[in-house]
C-alpha cells in the first residue's frame, strides 16, 4: 500500500509596521524575544525571520514564515510588534538560468517542495 504524505503549507508573510522613533536596538530586542519565546500556535511553529528597517520613514517590515495569517498575527502580537497590516509575500531571489523559469525559493535559499 502506498503511503500518503501530508504536508502543512508554510507561507511567507510581511508585517508592515508604522513605528515612530524605531531604532535598530528596538528590532534587536524583538529578535531576542523571538529567540527566547515559544512561537508555536496550535503546535505549529511560526518563524520570525528578521526585519527591514526604514528608519527615515518610521517603517519596518517584519518577515515571518507560518501556517496561516492568524498564527502570524498571534506571534507578532506576542513579540510586541505594532503591525498595521499583514501581507502575503513571495520570496524571489537570484537564481541560475532555468528553461522552466524561475524556481520559488524560501528566504533561507532552499527550494520549496512541489
Amino acid at each position: 500500500m502506498k503511503r500518503r504524505s501530508c504536508r502543512l503549507a508554510v507561507m511567507l508573510y510581511a508585517a508592515k509596521c508604522y513605528w515612530p522613533g524605531v531604532t535598530q536596538t528596538d528590532l534587536e530586542q524583538v529578535a531576542e524575544r523571538a529567540a527566547k519565546a515559544d512561537l508555536a500556535v496550535d503546535d505549529v511553529l511560526v518563524m520570525y525571520l528578521g526585519s527591514l528597517l526604514f528608519a527615515a520613514d518610521d517603517l519596518v517590515l517584519c518577515l515571518f514564515q507560518g501556517p496561516s495569517r492568524a498564527a502570524v498575527i498571534q506571534v507578532s502580537d506576542r513579540l510586541g510588534i505594532p503591525r498595521e497590516r499583514l501581507m502575503d509575500s513571495l520570496w524571489l531571489g537570484p537564481h541560475p538560468s532555468n528553461p522552466e523559469g524561475p524556481q520559488e525559493r524560501r528566504p533561507d535559499g532552499r527550494s520549496y517542495e512541489k
